[in-house]
């Protein structure tokens, strides 16, 4: 057996299928390998991508194969896919074809005597294997989180949901990236119209590549001017089969060790994948807890400033006294000393979010406490006033939607500009300017403040708080399920 080897890389379709065009196509490809053995006077040459491949099935394997072939037969003919005797082996037929399975981690082989060009999969691509992810941390879930692999995910999903009516429709976007996208719902479950409009705009996405989950997010977005997310994302399987069982779907994208479940409304936003492991009454509490928190993120700093512009005369007089004597010095009026503070904070932020995961989010506070503080000596802010951005600070950290974080911030920063020009009336005219907003946002039909188009006192707990397990036999209205209920469980 003679063995040759060739380095090779990459030009446009050819309409021929021979080796030489094969080198052609590959031609500015270095880690395509291209590789020529000669059995019994036979030419074959393997084709493979360096590095996506089983190299011990590639030599224990698929070597031995074609010795023992060409042992028992001097002959070639169009028959090779039984006499081989390796399952995935599939004819080629076209370059385009060609191209998708050697970057699929395929190995192909060309017989030159007949002509004839054959794939079979023995890939091994680069992965980690399924840990607890970053994004949710968990205390009591499982820790079998998702990775990079689209199909380690649908493996982790398909396990907990061992049942035909679990359906994944497959999608590839991107013309160069050609990146794998598995639509996940219930059949019996999902809303038949919900799941139309996903698949219209999934069909319709044209792009030269897709490479974040953000990136399709913004794509399925039906008006990309409101900030607002029409979808919200987890890590964990769990969670994704919550989403599933309530009527939702799930979109896995390759390369991508996240999930992104719609349609959603504001306070399913607010939930966890950890609120399933917590007892119910203390899960209602931490829920409530998270809607104050939001509420206080963006109105608390333009609160203030309000307050001590234009209202003094609100203020409860000892109070007032405390916040004068802790003004002495200070030559910045209180919307100029917010911007700064804010802005200080959100330096800080943005630099613990570059940090190791460990120490990031404690530097972001302490760091702009450290700050504050020598601030507050330097006379350039208030005592008062760094307390009030800070707890808007520390409050955006109940929330574990990051997307909902950075709206909360950007409507902070107008609330306080609002409530600088026009006091108590702007702030109150910035709520209602807000509510109006988010009232106007729907997520494939379903409203984001689904609570207020059915209002009623039932309908709102529901809503926000999560219901005990032998209560709870509806699933969530809001996404208008085809069957609606429900054996117990989290909404």
């Amino acid at each position: 057996m003679r063995f040759k080897r060739y380095s090779t890389k990459n030009k446009k379709e050819m309409p021929i299928m021979n080796e030489q065009k094969l080198k052609e196509t590959f031609e500015q490809c270095s880690d395509v390998v291209f590789s020529t053995l000669q059995f019994n006077q036979h030419d074959v040459t393997l084709i493979y991508c360096s590095g996506l491949i089983d190299n011990e099935i590639f030599y224990k394997t698929i070597l031995l194969r074609l010795e023992e072939y060409f042992k028992s037969s001097d002959e070639l003919n169009n028959n090779l896919t039984n006499k081989l005797q390796l399952p995935s082996l599939r004819s080629v037929e076209s370059i385009e074809k060609a191209e998708n399975e050697i970057f699929s981690g395929k190995l192909l082989m060309y017989f030159k005597a007949i002509n004839m060009l054959y794939s079979v999969d023995i890939s091994n691509k680069p992965q980690r294997k399924p840990e607890e992810t970053s994004l949710e941390i968990s205390f009591r879930g499982p820790r079998d989180n998702f990775i990079e692999d689209i199909i380690v995910n649908h493996a982790l999903i398909r396990k907990r949901l061992p049942t035909t009516s679990f359906i994944s429709e497959q999608f590839k976007i991107g013309k160069r990236t050609k990146t794998r996208v598995f639509l996940l719902y219930m059949k019996d479950i999902a809303n038949q119209n919900i799941l139309k409009q996903i698949r219209s705009k999934i069909n319709d996405i044209d792009i030269d590549g897709l490479y974040s989950g953000a990136q399709l997010g913004e794509l399925l977005n039906e008006n990309p001017y409101v900030i607002f997310p029409r979808y919200s994302y987890t890590g964990r399987p769990d969670f994704a089969v919550q989403a599933l069982l309530s009527g939702r779907f799930v979109i896995l994208i390759d390369g991508v060790a996240y999930a992104l479940l719609t349609p959603v409304t504001l306070f399913f936003l607010l939930k966890t994948a950890e609120d399933s492991e917590t007892h119910y009454l203390y899960n209602a509490f931490e829920r409530i807890i998270r809607v104050i928190a939001l509420s206080a993120a963006i109105l608390l700093p333009g609160f203030w400033v309000a307050l001590t512009t234009f209202h003094q005369n609100q203020i409860p007089f000892t109070l007032l006294a405390t916040i004068i004597e802790a003004r002495k010095g200070v030559p910045l009026p209180s919307a100029m000393e917010a911007f700064l503070m804010l802005s200080l904070f959100e330096v800080f932020r943005e630099a613990g979010m570059r940090l190791p995961l460990s120490i990031g989010q404690t530097f972001s506070v302490i760091g702009g406490l450290i700050i504050g503080d020598a601030a507050i000596r330097a006379g350039l802010t208030s005592p008062a006033m760094l307390v009030i951005i800070a707890g808007s600070t520390i409050a955006t950290f109940t929330l574990v939607n990051q997307t909902l974080v950075g709206i909360a911030s950007l409507m902070r920063f107008l609330t306080v500009i609002i409530a600088s020009l026009f006091g108590f009336l702007g702030l109150f005219a910035s709520i209602y300017f807000f509510g109006i907003i988010i009232a106007r946002i729907q997520s494939f039909d379903v409203p984001y403040l689904q609570v207020a188009s059915r209002l009623s006192l039932k309908n709102a707990i529901k809503s926000i708080l999560k219901m005990p397990a032998h209560i709870n036999t509806k699933r969530p209205s809001a996404v208008k399920p085809n069957d609606e209920t429900n054996q117990g469980g989290s909404s």
